[in-house]
């Protein structure tokens, strides 16, 4: 059994504080940790029966918010902070990640009830206060240099880069070479990472999460609003990168002399759809296309949603046979057509909704999951969404609602052309 505090269905949310003033002023703080106070937006959600605490901590700095001329800063700040928090956690036996995305850059840790006041405060201190080590810059900036080398011409890099561009107009931040290029990260100093750090990576803009076996009292004062809406007006991303979806239907073509074809249809999505009922669409979509036993043309199909400058957008990729690859795409189409067109009978969309709630609670049954999640509910929407409440209020209509209020697709096809000799973009 999970229980949480809850403040209008959501996990509660507490006003800009310290999240571990909150706690230690609940219970003595573990080994004497100090509260630090500043961060933007926190949520804890609480499991009695839990055996770790995860504190997971999203900061609006991803790859797209690097300086120009020196993509790869948040990837190389990002490991090797993560590396000198690794070092101060020493004896805790809490286990610390990071990883950078374009928009944003995550970290978490998982650490005992007993000891994770104090893994986090020295956790909290590295980022926000250490100097950077810089034997550590430089070995992770000579590992993606060695990595850029070894990649260099890569089919499936190429695909990458070019589903980014799909999904954001000519000269936008957000389709940067997330680790770089040989050139900016050669560019990169000590002092730029610094200038960058001190710039983008501040507490205050922060959104943290907390989720375990938490013994809290309820703050004084009831249930506060957090912090800040979902969009942060500083960065660099979203300040200098706002835009529209788009608002007609696209196709591209990419030839490539390989032995598979990449199908990516993407589909924008207007601000006012939950997020539930998106990722409900995407579950349908995934559960069709990769069925049991699969498609023995396919190499893999799925579907996601992915915030980008346009706000949320659906993304259907297949990794298919070359001669299918039409094929897929056509089926694609007709599958989210159909989705926005018909809604399902009531007892197969129950079944359906079962499942989709027992993936997503799945999902989240490691506690960082769940904190990952949640911070990204406060920094896009402001508020953390009670999941497992959201997927049984959908019924049939809102799947149905969401998919056919998806704007006209964007497709792109990367793969070998098969036709009699050759050819080119199209």
């Amino acid at each position: 059994m999970r229980a949480s505090r809850r403040v209008g269905g959501a996990a509660r949310m507490v006003a800009p504080c310290a999240v571990l003033l909150l706690f230690c002023a609940a219970a003595p703080c573990a080994g004497g940790a100090q509260p630090i106070p500043g961060y933007g937006m926190h949520a804890w959600s609480t499991h009695p029966h839990g055996t770790v605490v995860a504190a997971g901590l999203r900061i609006p700095a991803g790859s797209a918010g690097d300086p120009e001329g020196l993509e790869g800063s948040a990837w190389i700040l990002a490991a090797t902070l993560e590396d000198q928090v690794k070092r101060a956690l020493g004896t805790t036996g809490a286990v610390f990640s990071a990883a950078v995305e374009r928009g944003s850059t995550v970290f978490t840790l998982l650490a005992e009830p007993s000891q994770w006041e104090r893994a986090w405060a020295a956790a909290d201190s590295v980022l926000f206060g250490a100097t950077l080590d810089p034997a550590l810059v430089e070995r992770h900036r000579t590992a993606l240099l060695e990595r850029l080398t070894f990649e260099a011409g890569s089919p499936v890099r190429t695909f990458e880069a070019e589903a980014a561009r799909m999904l954001a107009r000519v000269g936008s931040l957000y389709v940067r070479p997330q680790r770089g290029t040989r050139a900016s990260l050669t560019a990169i100093t000590l002092g730029s990472l610094e200038a960058h750090r001190g710039a983008a990576w501040r507490r205050e803009r922060g959104a943290v999460a907390v989720v375990g076996p938490l013994s809290l009292a309820p703050p004084s004062g009831g249930g506060a609003e957090p912090g800040s809406g979902g969009t942060d007006p500083e960065s660099p991303w979203l300040s200098t990168d706002a835009e529209a979806p788009w608002s007609s239907r696209e196709r591209r073509v990419v030839v490539q002399d390989v032995t598979n074809a990449w199908v990516t249809v993407a589909y924008p999505a207007p601000a006012g759809i939950p997020r539930t009922h998106l990722e409900l669409v995407a579950h349908l979509i995934s559960e069709e296309l990769d069925p049991f036993p699969p498609a023995a043309e396919r190499y893999s199909a799925a579907a996601r949603i992915e915030d980008t400058p346009a706000g949320a957008v659906l993304v259907v990729e297949a990794s298919v046979f070359p001669e299918a690859s039409e094929l897929w795409e056509e089926r694609i189409l007709r599958l989210v057509d159909r989705l926005g067109r018909e809604a399902m009978g009531a007892d197969f969309f129950a079944w359906h909704r079962r499942r989709f709630r027992a993936v997503r609670l799945l999902e989240e049954a490691a506690p960082e999951a769940e904190a990952r999640r949640m911070t990204a509910d406060l920094l896009r929407d402001g508020r953390v969404r009670d999941l497992g409440g959201d997927v049984w209020a959908l019924d049939a209509r809102s799947a149905q609602a969401a998919a056919s209020a998806l704007g006209p697709p964007r497709i792109l096809v990367v793969g070998p052309d098969l036709r009699q000799g050759g050819g080119g973009d199209g």
